[in-house]
């Protein structure tokens, strides 16, 4: 009996070896960081740094590929620097050869792992999901809602304050240790938020595919907590902006109260200009647009203020420069068409026809009028 029960571990052990070697063969195959560094340079080839890198590929994958299957693979030094739309924010951006790595671990191996658990309404960073997604499942539960209790109401908002920047680096491995099972892959995580060394060992960055999953995967107990414990069907979020519906205020007062107890254990802390309880009725801010209910029912979806103002803002920068001679009005009217694609995600027709006539004024008709 004991001599089957040896052959059975032997047994287990040797598939456990072979599993995790198959993990890291498959992750660093030539084949699979070939594909991977042809899906980084998309919408970026033309910096010099990822056309080098692309235009020796064979030699560069193959050098990555060494690295790694040798163990003296290490990750580069970051490039950092501040973007200011749609809110400023510190970028700390990865080497391209190191995003290839990352990209073809997510896509071999780690994606599946970390977001096999998640909840539907989880909608940052995941593959045909995004901000589309995530604001057509509030219409969603807006609906819904509606079916079930009418257009009174109550909305709980949450935001976590510098969520990126505050998050421990312990918690981050802690959250990643709970799903992902292959030690080497691990490691690799762990070296990955290791890299971010500001002393305290806090913070994670912007601009790692890593961290985004990572991020997610942080608060992924507590969306089972809300949807699950507390029973809140009216959920969605995405990345640290959560949106709960109930028709009771004391209630939601109550679901903040352990929401906030939760953020505690996580050692974040709740963005107190950004989170509270307000009236359905008031409409709800969320990803860049208001949505509101009628009275019969129907779930509208309109720009934010502050978005035209901005624009409007550029348009008249851009007839400075346009006026100098510095900008074409093909650049000018493309970013205009951009805006008015995104504006046209929701209920926005007269305030594209407004806009046009704004456009129209400022660069008269030249080339091409746009319709009102």
């Amino acid at each position: 009996m004991l001599l089957v029960y040896a052959i059975v571990a032997i047994t287990i052990l040797n598939i456990y070896e072979v599993s995790m070697e198959s993990v890291k063969n498959t992750v660093c195959s030539f084949g699979n960081l070939y594909k991977a560094m042809y899906k980084c340079k998309r919408g970026v080839s033309w910096k010099d740094s990822v056309s080098r890198y692309v235009n020796n590929g064979l030699s560069s994958i193959t050098k990555l590929q060494h690295s790694l299957e040798n163990n003296t693979y290490r990750i580069d030094k970051y490039y950092e620097f501040v973007i200011h739309e749609p809110k400023t924010r510190n970028i700390i951006s990865t080497k391209f050869k190191d995003r290839v790595f990352q990209r073809s671990l997510c896509d071999n191996y780690l994606y599946h792992e970390i977001t096999k658990s998640f909840i539907y309404d989880n909608g940052a960073c995941q593959i045909n999901k995004g901000t589309d997604f995530t604001r057509n499942r509030l219409k969603t539960h807006l609906h819904r809602y509606y079916r079930k209790h009418g257009a009174e109401g109550y909305v709980l908002k949450c935001d976590f304050k510098n969520y990126f920047g505050s998050t421990r680096h312990n918690i981050a491995k802690q959250a990643l240790a709970k799903v992902v099972k292959d030690p080497w892959a691990l490691d690799c995580c762990y070296d990955i938020i290791d890299t971010y060394n500001t002393g305290d060992a806090t913070g994670l960055g912007l601009g790692s595919q890593i961290t985004q999953l990572v991020e997610l995967l942080v608060l992924n107990d507590l969306d089972h907590y809300i949807k699950e414990k507390l029973k809140i069907k009216c959920y969605v979020r995405y990345m640290d902006d959560l949106v709960l519906i109930h028709k009771d205020k004391r209630y939601l007062k109550e679901c903040l109260t352990r929401i906030d107890r939760i953020a505690d254990g996580l050692e974040l802390s709740l963005n107190t200009s950004k989170t509270g309880i307000f009236k359905l009725s008031q409409g709800i801010n969320f990803l860049g647009f208001k949505y509101s209910i009628s009275g019969t029912g129907r779930v509208y979806s309109t720009v934010l203020k502050d978005n035209i103002k901005k624009r409007k803002r550029k348009l008249r920068k851009y007839s400075k420069t346009y006026a100098k001679g510095n900008m074409t009005l093909k650049q000018i009217n493309d970013g205009y068409e951009s805006w008015k694609n995104h504006v046209n995600k929701g209920n926005s027709y007269n305030t594209v026809r407004r806009m046009n006539v704004y456009y129209n004024q400022l660069y008269g008709r030249r080339k091409r009028c746009l319709e009102n």
